[in-house]
């Protein structure tokens, strides 16, 4: 009888403790006692019925909200690339078609402007967006500093 008395005193001491895991899933927030990814954060430590807040919220909303701003960024940046793409292969087809059907040389020639113009105003807006991306990841670079300081 004492055997089981202390069988069960050891399970109730071992399961005093606990960690919780918030995750957020397809737009859900969830909490489970383990990581739903590799690099899950611990929201709380439960122990003997006392929670402990382990994370700085503040911090973490300020990291979510630069981290949407960046894949936002990276979004943007892949749709201007698609448009670049879509709008010089037209030009170079329709440069092609003109060559075939023996255009004149001043057409070929707007062709061929309108071509490096459009190259030209992508790469500006393209190194726009990169800057932009890069000042937002030194922000979080810093904001993670100033966490694992705190």
């Amino acid at each position: 009888m004492k055997s089981h008395s202390l069988c069960l005193l050891l399970l109730c001491a071992t399961s005093a403790h606990a960690n919780v895991y918030q995750c957020e899933q397809d737009g859900k927030v969830t909490f489970s006692q383990f990581p739903c990814e590799e690099n899950a954060e611990l929201a709380q430590e439960v122990n003997a019925g006392n929670v402990v807040l382990s994370s700085n919220k503040k911090t973490d909303l300020q990291m979510e909200s630069l981290k949407k701003k960046g894949r936002y960024l990276e979004y943007q940046l892949s749709v201007t690339e698609q448009q670049q793409k879509k709008q010089l292969t037209a030009l170079e087809d329709e440069y092609y078609e003109a060559q075939k059907k023996g255009a004149k040389s001043n057409y070929l020639a707007m062709l061929n402007q309108k071509m490096q113009k459009l190259r030209q105003e992508f790469a500006e807006q393209k190194q726009k967006q990169q800057q932009e991306l890069t000042a937002l990841n030194n922000q979080m670079n810093a904001l993670q500093r100033q966490y694992a300081v705190n």
